[in-house]
């Protein structure tokens, strides 16, 4: 049996949706990364966080992905820099005030308040990625996109949520109409953490993975750094 997991941040932690043999079986909240780690072990995992940090001009990885969602492109924040995280993670930096100053010193362009709001759970994935999980950066918006060929409405919108609903049980991945928990999630938490989890389980097929940009010439902690998509 494979198993795959995919994650998208919440409110209050995260969301994971578990596949076995692309198979939905659980629909879980969790508090935290390390929790999902410790009941799943080493399996796919993916999230859709940023993955691999440098200090340096705007990631290749962001650029691509942007490049793909023609009218979307916003919703691909730019990752902080690797500076900005590590001064966060050792508390040297603590508001959106000093981490814009820092992203300014170190790359030359601030950092959005949509990035900054995010900072705790790129900390969080960036940690886990130190310890040795092998976490897959998965952007949700570009994985639909490439899955369905073409763009799609407003992932809030009555037809956007039917149609990224039905591209999902067209490969196989249909959501519970009840989670536990399940009212404190918003739809796109789910459905995001539901498309992660099948690029995730890409990695057990023999077509595999497609990285972003496809040739990837940028490293952290001798990883590529890239988002994913299942081919």
């Amino acid at each position: 049996m494979t198993i795959a997991v995919g994650l998208d941040g919440t409110r209050d932690g995260w969301v994971a949706v578990v596949l076995r043999n692309d198979r939905v079986t659980d629909v879980l909240r969790t508090p935290d990364l390390a929790s999902v780690a410790s009941r799943f072990g080493a399996v796919p995992t993916a999230v859709d966080m940023p993955i691999g940090l440098l200090d340096g001009p705007r990631r290749a990885a962001d650029v691509a992905a942007r490049a793909q969602l023609p009218g979307r492109a916003s919703s691909v924040f730019p990752a902080p820099c690797r500076s900005v995280v590590d001064a966060y993670r050792a508390g040297a930096v603590m508001d959106h005030q000093a981490a814009n100053a820092l992203s300014r010193r170190v790359t030359g362009a601030g950092l959005s308040r949509q990035t900054w709001a995010l900072m705790p759970k790129i900390a969080e994935a960036d940690a886990q990625v130190e310890h040795g999980a092998g976490l897959l950066e998965v952007h949700p918006e570009l994985a639909f996109h490439r899955l369905a060929g073409h763009r799609l409405a407003g992932k809030r919108s009555w037809n956007g949520v039917m149609a990224r609903l039905a591209l999902l049980r067209d490969v196989g991945v249909v959501l519970p109409t009840a989670v536990p928990g399940g009212d404190r999630l918003a739809p796109d938490d789910v459905f995001d953490a539901a498309i992660v989890a099948w690029t995730a389980a890409g990695v057990h097929h023999a077509a595999g993975l497609r990285s972003h940009p496809a040739e990837t010439t940028e490293y952290d902690r001798d990883r590529p750094v890239a988002i994913w998509t299942r081919t």
